[in-house]
């Protein structure tokens, strides 16, 4: 038999009575008023339920019909609950939470379960969810952003129409054989964007002024055009921005903090030109470029050296030159090994 000394509440009023509750080997639970003041509770099995051990915390012992027993008696209530209870996993708990190896045992695996899940874990779902969303549903959320753009990072062309034309025609042959894509080709004057181009998850792909400029043969910007195009192809943009939002949510479950995930939605028209790809996210789209020049009996070296001359257009200004937010080689980083592929 346990005996655990401490205060009893007829869960109708406040008011608290000294108290003994036993429990007897058989389960048997009996609570009697302290200095034989009589038989409070008894019932014939355990049924009662513990809250949560908490340092040297006073515990309370519910009873089924809403009385509880109040005790500073620790160590009895976890006897009687590793007795009797039926889930005595609380103990466990308070011996984590007593153990330093264990805490830190439990940390390390929280950021290993943290990292992998966010190495591995996040871009698997963002993938699986990206190629899961219809192309109709994607034009309609996404398209909106073209129009915050207008209104905020870009401006309207300045290249002469003529020139628009002819380039319309040049890559008309790469966009009728991508129908499903939707795709569409914009210029913009791109500001502080500088010479960049980026591609919408819709299938709008925008060319700024600069890039236009910038490109000696049509030849380059049409190798630009079929990078852009592999990146709307593989849901590329799309899996940056679920990924955002899962990374957001996961926040907002964990801290309960929603200014983040707002935020996300708030400043996504310039997310989405700023979007940095992954190596392996630009490896695929140089693949899918590099097929479709060689199909097509372009020269692929016309990536390889517009490249190189933003290169060099960045070491004359400088990095952030004019304060501009990003340019091309800042999203799309133009790696020795990647430009080799396009040299060979």
């Amino acid at each position: 038999m346990i005996a655990i000394r401490g205060y009893f509440y007829d869960g109708k009023t406040s008011t608290q009575m000294p108290a003994v509750c036993r429990v007897f080997d058989t389960g048997a639970v009996q609570v009697e008023a302290a200095g034989g003041g009589g038989r409070l509770i008894a019932l014939s099995r355990f049924d009662l339920k513990a809250s949560p051990r908490v340092a040297d915390s006073a515990r309370h012992l519910y009873f089924p019909d809403g009385e509880k027993c109040e005790s500073g008696d620790n160590r009895a209530v976890d006897e009687i609950l590793a007795r009797f209870a039926r889930t005595p996993w609380t103990h466990a708990v308070h011996i984590l939470e007593t153990r330093k190896r264990y805490i830190l045992f439990c940390l390390a695996a929280l950021l290993a379960i943290l990292f992998v899940g966010g190495r591995y874990g996040l871009p698997a779902a963002a993938r699986f969810i990206a190629h899961q969303l219809p192309q109709s549903l994607v034009e309609k959320v996404v398209r909106q952003t073209l129009s915050a753009l207008d209104g905020s990072v870009l401006k309207p062309t300045e290249l002469e129409p003529e020139v628009q034309a002819r380039l319309a025609k040049y890559f008309h042959p790469l966009i009728d054989a991508h129908p499903d894509l939707s795709l569409e080709v914009h210029f913009r004057k791109g500001g502080r964007l500088g010479a960049n181009a980026f591609a919408l998850p819709c299938g709008v792909i925008i060319f700024t002024d600069e890039m236009v400029v910038t490109a000696q043969r049509d030849e380059e910007l049409l190798a630009v055009l079929a990078h852009e195009t592999g990146h709307v192809a593989l849901r590329h943009g799309l899996q940056r921005i679920i990924q955002g939002s899962l990374l957001s949510f996961l926040l907002l479950a964990v801290t309960g903090d929603a200014s983040g995930t707002s935020q996300l939605f708030i400043g996504l028209p310039v997310t989405l030109t700023e979007l940095a790809y992954s190596r392996e996210f630009e490896r695929e789209a140089d693949q899918y470029a590099l097929d479709y020049l060689k199909a097509n009996g372009i020269p692929p070296r016309h990536f390889a050296d517009l490249m190189h001359r933003l290169q060099g257009q960045k070491k004359r200004e400088g990095a952030d030159a004019d304060g501009r937010l990003s340019n091309y080689l800042s999203t799309h980083p133009s790696t020795g090994e990647r430009l080799k592929r396009f040299e060979e």
